[in-house]
């Protein structure tokens, strides 16, 4: 099956469906090509970063070729025909259904422009501010507040600050809420919202959303807009509903071995 390498066609294939190919059209930016393996006759694209092997999909068709070229174990971001397919070459060690929503515009309170200082009427203290390099130690503490119920975000690197948008909430020295961005590829008008978390103790006074609404404040003119959530996190679907955001389609994210 062929090796695709011209981004022109592999950007064509992914426009046909934007908010399911957001992540992929992101590692097509100069920064992200050079880590990728794109293979045909539909598209199966294996991205090598951060230490591991993700594989994604349009279609079953490049997926067996696919998986001769990642490194072993793989996560898997996959719609439920390919994932099919790769447990007829692979064992699929876990599974999680999720959604992925695309962002439609913004909510009313968007629309009326918050300039990164998005407040809910609930909100205790505090303003959205926009945060950089030097509040990762920040970030990194906020996260960690999660780990013990499973709750912090999966897949947060330091780059990502940097190369990304992230807003968060401050009470004092402490980082209470945050949002930001998995990937941010204005060149290729694709943005994917990630790593939005609130400090337990601090729930339910508006900062998530606050927060999240900053973030979308800030890139609501660069293009396709998406996100992940768990299918069974309600909670979070209706928040991502109420900022605009609708269900776009189903897939799993996994992690496959070759096996022995």
């Amino acid at each position: 099956m062929p090796r695709l390498t011209d981004k022109t066609a592999i950007r064509a294939i992914l426009r046909s469906d934007p908010v399911w190919g957001v992540y992929a059209l992101g590692d097509l930016a100069p920064r992200m090509f050079p880590k990728t393996q794109w293979f045909g006759p539909d598209l199966a694209l294996v991205l090598n970063d951060f230490d591991t092997s993700i594989l994604f999909a349009v279609g079953t068709g490049a997926v067996r070729e696919a998986l001769g070229h990642v490194r072993w174990p793989v996560h898997l971001q996959l719609r439920q025909d390919a994932l099919e397919e790769v447990a007829r070459h692979a064992i699929i060690e876990s599974q999680c259904q999720m959604w992925r929503m695309g962002w439609n515009g913004p909510a009313d309170h968007l629309r009326q422009g918050s300039s990164g200082q998005a407040a809910g009427p609930h909100m205790a203290g505090g303003r959205t501010v926009r945060l950089g390099p030097a509040d990762v130690p920040a970030l990194l503490k906020l996260y960690a507040d999660g780990e013990a119920t499973g709750e912090s975000p999966d897949f947060f690197y330091p780059s990502m600050v940097t190369d990304g948008v992230f807003f968060g909430v401050y009470e004092g020295d402490a980082l209470v809420a945050a949002a930001g961005t998995h990937l941010y590829a204005p060149e290729e008008h694709a943005v994917a919202i990630g790593n939005i978390y609130t400090m337990r103790d601090r729930r339910g006074r508006g900062l998530g959303g606050a927060v999240t609404s900053a973030v979308l404040d800030a890139v609501k003119d660069t293009g396709t807009v998406g996100l992940n959530v768990r299918a069974n996190n309600h909670a979070a679907l209706r928040l991502y509903e109420s900022l605009g955001f609708v269900r776009h389609c189903q897939f799993y994210e996994g992690l496959a071995t070759l096996g022995k």
